[in-house]
């Protein structure tokens, strides 16, 4: 049995947390995995792996930021102090562990371990969830540490253009969509009522919802905009977000809400641990980022269900969603496009209903987690078998 020393920043649970946890849960049977946790966590990751039956150790895996900002420098110098802690324990778990291929998923720990895995000549697996930056600090970072990864994992074509700019040849890369449970996430052949009875709106109401972190770069602010527009035309829409409602980005929304006298029209539901609860509730899913998005997993799981996805042209996003087939694909930062797309959607169920079906087929073809993590585990023992020739 293939033994996996996973190594993933999870001070929260976000996508890339999430992603990991569910390839790991495929895997869980067929592979001896062991996680490596930051003790700088709100330790719901290490809740998880619990649930999941994974065992796991802690050090002080951190991140070191150029930006000389009090709350960044704090977080370098803190780091720094506790490297000499972080090599000790990782040294200890690798001794006593033997892994036979170590993974993962943030360049940021290459960097802080680069000496002790240089040290091991064990295989490495980088599973990059994001564009990798390009600036020069990062091509010599990149000089250094790649120099201990035998194999790069890519989300997406997007993400896979970003790694092969800094230098890997394409022996080194493997294309591995993010995947979708298909048993937990079903198609759904009609709304519920989850949101139009919990926010006492009409039953005719067309809910169009967006989930997420919460934070500028997601586009938020548009779809408010966006939602303004649509409400002078299309009074019936009703809008529902998404998402841990912390800080004063959350009250900003709150601010432009009222604002755009969308009081009665938008509604604010928090996190959900049960996404196909949020899902089920919707008639149409809209991911309106303004970054590079390196995949969009939200968008896949509500094509699994059979929802219409209306999103931004985003990096890997726009490999997901089929633009007129299982969705529309609008420009960035553009409320009235936004409105126009959604707008089309809410003027023909029709559409919505044939777009929801090619959806989920798209996502049974190519991003169903099965697949997925098979082929994650054919390329780690790939690694690992050809590490050991070498």
């Amino acid at each position: 049995m293939l033994k996996v020393l996973a190594i993933v920043p999870c001070p929260q649970v976000f996508g890339l947390q999430i992603m990991t946890l569910r390839f790991f849960e495929r895997l869980s049977g067929k592979i001896n995995s062991h996680f490596l946790v930051t003790r700088w966590t709100d330790g719901e990751f290490s809740r998880r792996l619990d649930e999941l039956a994974i065992p796991y150790s802690y050090s002080w895996l951190g991140m070191i930021s150029r930006k000389l900002d009090r709350r960044n420098l704090d977080m370098t110098i803190g780091c720094v102090k506790k490297l000499p802690v972080l090599y000790r324990d990782f040294m200890r778990l690798v001794r006593s562990y033997r892994p036979d291929v170590i993974y993962t998923a943030n360049y940021h720990q290459l960097i802080l371990l680069w000496p002790v895995l240089l040290l091991l000549r064990a295989p490495v697996v980088y599973h990059v969830h994001n564009s990798l930056p390009t600036g020069l600090f990062y091509r010599f970072s990149f000089f250094f540490w790649k120099r201990v990864v035998d194999h790069y994992l890519c989300v997406s074509n997007s993400v896979a253009a970003s790694v092969s700019s800094l230098g890997v040849g394409p022996k080194h890369l493997s294309l591995l969509y993010n995947g979708v449970d298909l048993t937990r996430f079903q198609y759904v052949g009609s709304r519920s009522c989850c949101f139009s009875a919990g926010y006492g709106w009409p039953d005719a109401s067309v809910i169009v919802g967006m989930t997420g972190q919460m934070g500028e770069i997601k586009g938020h602010f548009d779809l408010l905009d966006a939602a303004r527009i649509i409400h002078d035309k299309h009074p019936e829409v009703r809008f529902v977000i998404g998402g841990k409602q912390d800080g004063s980005y959350f009250r900003q929304l709150q601010e432009r809400m009222r604002e755009n006298n969308l009081d009665d029209v938008v509604g604010f539901s928090g996190w959900q641990d049960d996404m196909l609860n949020f899902y089920e509730g919707l008639d149409i899913f809209v991911f309106p980022s303004r970054c590079d998005e390196a995949f969009g997993l939200v968008i896949a799981e509500a094509m699994a269900t059979g929802l219409p996805v209306v999103a931004t042209h985003t990096g890997g996003a726009v490999e997901v969603i089929e633009d007129q087939r299982t969705g529309i694909v609008v420009e960035r930062e553009s409320p009235y496009q936004l409105s126009e797309a959604i707008s089309s959607l809410v003027a023909a169920r029709s559409k919505r209903v044939s777009m929801g079906k090619a959806g989920r087929q798209r996502v049974e073809q190519f991003f169903d987690l099965s697949k997925q993590a098979a082929e994650l585990e054919k390329i780690l023992e790939t690694v690992a078998k050809s590490h050991n020739r070498s």
